[in-house]
């Protein structure tokens, strides 16, 4: 299963601010994007896997009709492109 098809799937796995930590570990990351401007920003995380110590410090946002998650690196980096990317102040509750 490629990539976009995993971030389709979870499209609509944050439902009131909130997703499961499951889903979360399955997301795709997004790293490359022809349009930055067409990507919808859901929200930031700050999430550590009890299970597998991973981190997740960064943002959700749906592009192309998946649901990807972008690393605080990234994020940073888009900042000096987009502002949209500076002012990620709703946090995504992750849930167990």
């Amino acid at each position: 299963m490629d990539m976009s098809s995993i971030a389709k799937k979870y499209i609509d796995a944050v439902q009131g601010g909130r997703i499961e930590s499951a889903v979360l570990m399955k997301l795709p990351e997004l790293v490359n994007c022809n349009d930055w401007a067409k990507v919808e920003i859901l929200g930031k995380l700050d999430y550590v896997s009890e299970r597998t110590k991973v981190a997740y410090n960064g943002v959700l946002v749906k592009n192309a009709g998946g649901l990807y998650y972008i690393k605080k690196s990234l994020v940073t980096a888009l900042e000096k492109l987009d502002k949209r990317f500076a002012k990620v102040n709703t946090p995504i509750q992750v849930v167990d």
